[in-house]
């Protein structure tokens, strides 16, 4: 054993290597001060975060927003990243200069299921894969799968009518997560459930393993994406991707023998059809790229949807008076269509302009990124934004500006109706916008637009015994969602 200076050699490596590692992670600390852009001040191994990580993400960032204003930079864990909120610069990013912004966060860790997924794509892969999956989200593929979405509500109504004959308080969220379950379980993979009724089935076990609300992969894959990539470090659950391709693969299994009208209307059949009528010879799809859609689809759409209807139950039962006006609205259509089905829920005005203020208010999706594929100058800003840095948009930041939305805390649908012109551009954009927004989008409004509205003709929301008017948000980083919303669920005379 030898020593140095009179203390082990030993030790001495391990202090070295302690000091190299801080100085390795601080090295670009200072990196926007340096630029003359105003900084979040980072932390070791954090960044500009702290160390507080069950603080709400959509809050902290707008407190960011409120101090430092529409362009500043952040630090995530060690690397910086460029925060853009002025209107028109969002506008280039996203639209106008796509070309240099055409990709999203590096997320692709050596996950042999999810790596293959659209939002993981970039290039030609990901333009030929969005022009493969676009066609199943058209109108008439929509109405189709609608058919099956009503089978959902009615699981969900039958669930909340017994609720309502107890006469109990029961927590909204579950109902919400548990009818959204169903509904992309039947919609996406072609499986009936009622996880509500059977929690123990091994798809809604998977399901809900696979969405958990602050997952340390989630934190790692954003402070340390190197780290990350180095382990092969899965986004999720390897276990629960892997229960999804088997469940997939069944299911493919059993369709072959089926004839064409035997088929079902759902998403992946859709997909299925699409890869074998695929004429781009330049780019090979197989099973394995079908898998990591539904799966894909199935974690982007559960916990989205499912926090919009829970955030939406719970601002009707504090707001009875918009209650009653959507009620009269869904009464009124039924009246004059008969039925309510696809196209007379989509006319629905008054429950447009309710969805949309939802949507503003509790922001499920606090914000969008872009990765900048070369340098760009932002416009007249005199600031470059070198290759290889994430943008980010902060959404939840410009739903709460109250230049943009006055009095932003004040649930106000008339925004998105007799208010509607005064909106500026690129300041809502609940599922982004140009050829990333979310490819989704359309079945996830019609999910939720079904969902309220088949609750809506049967009952009526209250708060709680103990309920607050402002819901408890969890500390869940990335997506918005309620610890929990106790509702009082009264069966409509």
């Amino acid at each position: 054993m030898t020593y140095i200076f009179g203390v082990f050699d030993y030790v001495l490596v391990f202090i070295g290597i302690l000091i190299s590692f801080y100085l390795y992670m601080t090295k670009d600390f200072g990196y926007w001060k340096k630029r003359g852009i105003p900084e979040v001040p980072p932390k070791f191994l954090v960044g500009s975060i702290g160390y507080n990580f069950k603080r709400n993400q959509g809050k902290q960032e707008q407190e960011w927003y409120n101090k430092y204003g529409k362009i500043f930079g952040i630090y995530e864990g060690s690397n910086p990243a460029l925060v853009v909120a002025d209107p028109e610069l969002v506008k280039d990013i996203l639209v106008k200069d796509f070309p240099v912004f055409p990709d999203q966060r590096e997320l692709r860790f050596g996950d042999p299921i999810l790596d293959k997924g659209l939002f993981m794509q970039s290039g030609e892969r990901w333009k030929a894969l969005r022009t493969m999956m676009s066609p199943s989200f058209t109108s008439g593929k929509l109405r189709m799968m609608s058919k099956l979405m009503e089978e959902c509500c009615q699981i969900l109504i039958d669930n909340l009518k017994e609720a309502a004959m107890e006469n109990r308080e029961i927590d909204i969220t579950q109902y919400a997560s548990t009818f959204t379950m169903d509904a992309i379980a039947r919609c996406a993979f072609g499986i009936k459930i009622d996880s509500r009724k059977d929690p123990s089935n091994p798809f809604v076990t998977a399901g809900r393993e696979s969405v958990s609300p602050v997952p340390w992969r989630f934190i790692v894959a954003n402070l340390f994406p190197k780290l990350a990539k180095l382990i092969r470090l899965s986004f999720f659950n390897p276990e629960t991707t892997l229960f999804f391709k088997n469940v997939i693969e069944e299911v493919v299994s059993k369709r072959k023998d089926l004839k064409q009208e035997e088929k079902p209307k759902d998403f992946l059949q859709f997909l299925l059809e699409a890869v074998e009528n695929n004429e781009d010879k330049t780019q090979k799809f197989e099973l394995d790229d079908v898998v990591s859609q539904c799966v894909t689809f199935f974690i982007a759409g559960y916990f989205a949807t499912s926090v919009v209807i829970s955030f939406a139950a719970h601002q009707l039962a504090i707001s009875q008076d918009i209650q009653d006006k959507l009620i009269k609205e869904i009464d009124e259509t039924a009246k004059e269509s008969g039925d309510l089905d696809y196209d007379a829920i989509v006319g629905m005005t008054y429950l447009e302009a309710f969805f949309q203020e939802v949507l503003r208010k509790y922001t499920p999706a606090i914000r969008l990124e872009r990765t900048a594929v070369e340098d760009y100058t932002l416009r007249n800003t005199g600031i470059t934004i070198k290759k290889g840095t994430v943008v980010i948009i902060p959404v939840y930041s410009l739903n709460h500006d109250a230049n943009y939305f006055p009095d932003p805390d004040k649930f106000d649908p008339e925004r998105f109706l007799s208010k509607k012109s005064s909106i500026i551009p690129f300041t809502n954009l609940p599922f982004g916008y140009g050829p990333r927004s979310c490819i989704g989008m359309r079945f996830s409004v019609m999910e939720i637009k079904m969902g309220l509205v088949r609750m809506l003709q049967i009952i009526r929301f209250k708060l709680g015994k103990n309920e607050t008017a402002i819901p408890d948000f969890d500390e869940a980083r990335g997506l918005n969602r309620a610890k929990s919303t106790f509702l009082k669920i009264e069966l409509r005379k």
